[in-house]
């Protein structure tokens, strides 16, 4: 038996070689005509042809997604015409956007002056942010939104956004109670809703108020990704904001019509 071992050594080193022969002789054959063998090659990302590449796909994403405007001057017509025909009493002034906030240093705004009338004689309409998606706004980017809008926190521990002399036309709490929005705190926490509300009467009228209130609440749920929700838990849209309109402005007037009537009249000089 001792013979088989140097006969199986030797086989083993010749199919060695005549491998190592066949390797070496590879790329040979390539050369000569043979099929080449894929290269792997890693991915590259070129920032200018992924742009043209997804603009080509419909995938364009160089602007963000504008915020949704709110345009009143097609209800404020209707309301006009289903009045008086003879009269234009019907007929309000509208705007279709909201102004934005004017840009001014922090030191030149004015204090934040909350006048808000006595509680038997207001009306405080409300709008609500909940989360589109997730469970909880997140904190910070409910501060930015706020922000952007125009709100400053102040009085009360909330938000408000005033007019240029400061008087508060909106103010925003979370919906968890007292509703405080600390803006210190608010980067490290959640939030499951927002309220933006108006008290009426107030430094606009209350058709101006109403605008400004849809307008902003949409705008500020645009930024934070979330829902809108009117004061009966409804869907709140551009699409619904006239028929909201026309409920809470025939409540406010029924509101005033009584206080007219308990008011007691003046003595005659």
């Amino acid at each position: 038996m001792y013979w088989l071992r140097p006969i199986l050594f030797a086989a083993g080193l010749l199919l060695f070689c005549v491998l190592i022969w066949m390797e070496r002789r590879r790329p040979r054959r390539t050369a000569e005509g043979g099929t080449p063998r894929a290269e792997r090659t890693e991915p590259t990302f070129d920032a200018q042809a992924h742009g043209r590449a997804g603009a080509g796909a419909g995938g364009e994403r160089e602007s963000p997604r504008p915020l949704p405007v709110i345009d009143w001057s097609t209800e404020a017509v209707a309301d006009g015409a289903a009045g008086d025909s003879n009269s234009d009493q019907g007929v309000v002034s509208v705007v279709t956007e909201a102004p934005a906030p004017r840009p001014v240093a922090l030191e030149e705004l004015p204090p934040l002056v909350v006048d808000w009338p006595e509680e038997h004689s207001r009306r405080i309409v409300t709008l609500r942010i909940v989360p589109a998606g997730a469970d909880r706004l997140p904190g910070r980017a409910l501060r930015q939104g706020l922000t952007a809008s125009g709100f400053r926190p102040g009085p009360f521990g909330i938000f408000h956004l005033p007019a240029d002399d400061g008087r508060v036309i909106l103010s925003a709490a979370s919906l968890v109670r007292p509703g405080v929005l600390d803006p210190v705190a608010m980067d490290f926490q959640r939030y499951p809703g927002v309220n933006v509300f108006a008290v009426l009467p107030g430094p606009l009228s209350a058709e101006l108020a109403l605008q400004r209130l849809g307008q902003t609440t949409l705008e500020l749920a645009g930024r934070v990704a979330g829902r809108v929700q009117d004061d009966t838990g409804a869907t709140f849209s551009a699409a619904a904001s006239g028929e909201w309109r026309r409920r809470i402005l025939a409540a406010v007037g029924a509101v005033a019509a009584a206080g007219a009537v308990a008011a007691p009249a003046r003595p005659a000089d």
